[in-house]
């Protein structure tokens, strides 16, 4: 066999695990975050009517519940490629290492928590923020507002519990910041019978913050 070929899958492929080896060791660590930031607010915060509640739903997906909304954590369990197009390529810190603009993702979702209590199947959320990570335990977020500017130079951020934090703070933050929207009077308009005795009024209608993702492939408005 090919030489060339056997070092180039031996390359690609340790590449490819370091990078999703560093990323779990990351969501591993927002985990544990996350359940402090829990604790944290339930410390703090001493109102029964506002709910706290951190879950942990599986190997890559975890969440936390703050009042009327839910943050979702999700990883990508591959490692990934930018476009030749993209800004990290023009990094010094990646010209010397291409290698080093390889990540893994972890994305991050917010959805009204009211939407999962009374299984709202049409309502939707949106992706605030990916934070990207590399074998060298460098990261970036592409995110809303300021969890795209605090974290945005991959050659100097270096995950650690107090990055983790403050992203999972300024999520919080933009989340809580954004106000529910008033659904389109043509969306409410009918109704059937079906829908109200199979799901329930709240369950048919649609609502959401501000249409940005959705269980099915859609088309985000233009920012307000």
């Amino acid at each position: 066999m090919n030489p060339e070929l056997i070092e180039l899958v031996k390359t690609k492929s340790i590449l490819n695990k370091d990078v999703t080896d560093v990323t779990f060791e990351a969501f591993s660590l927002l985990k544990k975050t996350l359940l402090h930031v829990e604790k944290t607010l339930k410390s703090h915060v001493k109102d029964d009517r506002i709910k706290f509640q951190y879950r942990d739903n599986g190997t890559f997906e975890t969440e936390l519940k703050v009042g009327d909304d839910i943050l979702i954590f999700m990883m990508y369990t591959n490692a990934l490629a930018f476009d030749p197009s993209h800004a990290i390529h023009k990094s010094g810190y990646v010209t010397k290492d291409p290698s080093r603009a390889i990540c893994g993702m972890i994305s991050i979702y917010n959805f009204l928590s009211d939407s999962f209590k009374y299984e709202r199947r049409n309502d939707i959320g949106f992706l605030i923020g990916r934070i990207f990570i590399n074998r060298e335990n460098h990261f970036f977020v592409d995110g809303k507002k300021q969890l795209g500017i605090i974290f945005n130079d991959l050659s100097t951020n270096s995950i650690s519990e107090e990055s983790i934090l403050t992203i999972v703070e300024k999520s919080i933050q933009y989340s809580i910041d954004i106000d529910l929207s008033v659904p389109a009077f043509d969306q409410m308009r009918e109704i059937s019978v079906h829908e109200v005795i199979d799901f329930s009024l709240q369950a048919s209608i649609s609502s959401g913050k501000r249409l940005g993702f959705q269980f099915e492939n859609i088309k985000p408005p233009p920012e307000a």
